[in-house]
């Protein structure tokens, strides 16, 4: 027994170290290619990534995807080629300046990632693929630096460097490689001063420019008419860089007009500490007024607060042509914030058509004080109009009464969608509550069909006067289609006589009873007499249909010409049935004067008590309109056995 074991357990050791079989279970792996053939062609092209070219696609692809991300191995492009490149991820970690589509994490914009025609995978040659991203008009005005035509790369690294704007060298060791700083030429056009020891681009543009000197759009004077001794110490003094006078006092020294103006009432902090060179450069720049920025950067440049401005769906116009200056002086004013107008008439500098509003009869209270920013942001937003908030909440930040009133079973859409200036002017009107229109003209703005389909018909007296809030309300209502009063009390507001009438009997046709007019009438207008919704015998019979359910056709004269109201009242009566007139006396105002009947019925017709007893009064399978089931000798037409 002891052997038997001792072999079991050798047996099952070398099981476990037995090499595992080739055969697995499951599917097998579908090469890429087989369904993602449009990516053959890339095989074709003379650069190809070296896992496309391995057909390894699994280097950056997960065979069964990853959510939101192509089934990418990483989220970040940057982190997914770093996964292979690591000596670039090292190296771009320990870089100053790196190329901002590469900060951003994106590889794509520059390279494709299967295969390309030119080197490095790059999507386009030479410039023409910085200029996908950068300017090209800036690239090639008039005078263009040599370098430039022989490609970005002369001077810029393409992922990055330890100097600013990515450049491969120190600026000034940069320019050094082509320029001799040393030849008399260049001491000569720099009138002897040492300016290797500043930086190039202070005053050169390092692509094109529009003068021959390549000297920045934007050149302050002195420099452009070569007079550096200006501002700075003379070419032989020991330090010729030097300026003679420091901040303001030395811009002062031309800009004396200006002195005297930056002394006003609210001053800008710079101007006010004479450090003019925090906007504005003393050689040259790409920007107007030789500022350091372009016109809002500039100031974003210390106004953090505002850095958002610019993403803004809806930004001021002013800002957006002029910059931040269009309102404000950069230097100093008069009025609060630096403005250029005095706060409560800055806007109307622009919106001249504003301010005429101010002349009109009724105007809302911010714009008759014109509080412009209690409604408006004056820089930008996100909402129309550059409201501070959307616009039903900001009239609602102020009339909260109101929005509890709105909130009722039956709104007015304009309500109901949050659109107050549908109806509502925002600053003045010639009309009371800001009216769009005049009170008569507002509804039809709208529901102006419904006014030109009634033009020729019988009118409702507050519809044809256009006075549509005598039954509606504007806003909301707790009643259908928002009346401002429940039927039929609305109705009895001006149809007091029908009220008394109503109220004085029991008698009451179903719809009025139920207080429902609108069932028979139309509100506002039809092409039938009595505002009614159709002729009264198919109105009628909409709801009676009973009384024509029999195989018969033919029945009261009265009823087939469609005259119900010869017999009935339409709204209510003493007697039932909404009748007129008690039977007989109903009956004999037509037929009175019928010999035929006396001699059928054996006496007058005016002595019959009852004719409805025998006859139906609206259709009948029976000759005479006689009732279905008869007595059996009136049947048989034989009366004497009952009358004498």
């Amino acid at each position: 027994m002891l052997k038997l074991i001792l072999i079991l357990v050798i047996f099952s050791f070398l099981f476990t170290c037995a090499p595992e079989t080739s055969v697995r279970r499951g599917f097998v792996a579908k090469p890429c290619l087989d369904c993602h053939k449009d990516k053959l062609d890339e095989f074709q092209k003379r650069y190809v990534h070296s896992p496309m070219s391995k057909k390894d696609c699994e280097s950056c692809h997960l065979r069964h995807g990853k959510i939101a991300v192509l089934s990418l191995k990483e989220r970040e492009e940057r982190k997914l080629c770093f996964l292979c490149h690591a000596q670039m991820s090292e190296n771009i970690e320990k870089t100053t300046y790196v190329h901002t589509a590469l900060k951003q994490g994106k590889c794509l914009p520059c390279h494709n990632p299967h295969a390309s025609d030119n080197e490095f995978l790059q999507r386009k040659i030479g410039n023409e693929q910085c200029f996908t991203c950068h300017n090209q008009a800036l690239f090639t005005r008039h005078k263009q630096h040599k370098p430039l035509s022989d490609g970005c790369h002369v001077c810029h690294s393409a992922h990055g460097s330890q100097n600013g704007d990515n450049l491969i060298k120190p600026e000034t060791e940069l320019c050094q490689s082509c320029h001799n700083f040393g030849e008399k030429r260049f001491k000569d056009s720099h009138k002897g001063y040492p300016v290797q020891n500043g930086r190039c681009s202070g005053c050169h543009t390092p692509h094109s420019s529009t003068n021959e000197k390549l000297l920045r759009e934007a050149v302050h004077a002195p420099l452009d008419l070569g007079q550096c001794s200006s501002c700075h110490r003379p070419a032989n003094d020991p330090e010729p860089l030097n300026v003679i006078a420091t901040d303001g006092k030395l811009c002062y020294t031309c800009h004396e007009k200006e002195e005297k103006e930056f002394k006003k009432l609210h001053r800008h902090r710079p101007a006010d500490e004479g450090r003019c060179q925090n906007c504005h450069s003393p050689h040259a720049t790409d920007y107007a007024k030789v500022t350091l920025m372009d016109k809002n950067y500039l100031c974003l440049n210390c106004h953090k607060k505002k850095e958002d401005l610019l993403k803004m769906s809806r930004l001021h116009m002013p800002i957006k042509d002029r910059g931040c200056t269009a309102c404000h002086d950069p230097h100093a004013s008069q009025d609060r914030f630096y403005l250029k107008a005095p706060e409560k008439q800055i806007c109307f500098t622009c919106h001249g058509k504003t301010e005429e509003e101010l002349k009109q009869k009724y105007t809302h209270m911010p714009f008759a004080g014109i509080d412009c920013k209690n409604c408006h942001d004056s820089h930008g937003s996100n909402n129309i109009s550059m409201l501070k908030i959307p616009v039903t909440d900001l009239c609602y930040s102020c009339h909260g009464k109101e929005k509890k009133e709105f909130f009722k079973t039956y709104i007015h859409n304009p309500v109901n969608n949050r659109k107050c200036i549908s109806c509502h002017k925002p600053h003045a009107s010639l009309y009371k509550k800001l009216l769009n229109n005049p009170p008569d003209q507002l509804c039809v703005s709208c529901h102006g069909d419904m006014f030109l389909q009634l033009e020729d018909a019988v009118v409702h007296k507050p519809f044809k006067e256009k006075s549509c809030r005598t039954c509606h309300s504007p806003h909301a209502s707790e009643y259908p289609a928002i009346t401002i009063i429940s039927m039929p009390k609305l109705c009895y507001g001006c149809h007091r006589d029908m009220e008394s009438g109503v109220n004085s009997v029991n008698n009451r046709h179903l719809p009025v009873e139920e207080g429902k007019c609108t069932t028979c009438h139309s509100p506002h207008g039809t092409k039938i007499k009595h505002l009614l919704f159709n002729r009264p015998k198919e109105l009628c019979l909409s709801c009676h249909e009973r009384i024509v359910t029999t195989t018969a056709r033919k029945g009261h004269i009265t009823m087939e010409s469609g005259d119900c109201l010869s017999c009935h009242l339409p709204h209510f009566s003493e007697l039932n049935y909404l009748q007129n007139a008690r039977d007989p006396e109903l009956c004999v105002k037509c037929h009175k004067g019928d010999e035929r009947l006396s001699k059928i019925h054996l006496r007058p017709v005016i002595k019959i008590k009852k004719c409805l007893n025998c006859h139906e009064p609206h259709v009948t399978e029976k000759p005479g309109m006689l009732r279905k089931i008869k007595h059996v000798p009136f049947a048989k037409g034989d009366c004497i056995e009952c009358h004498e």
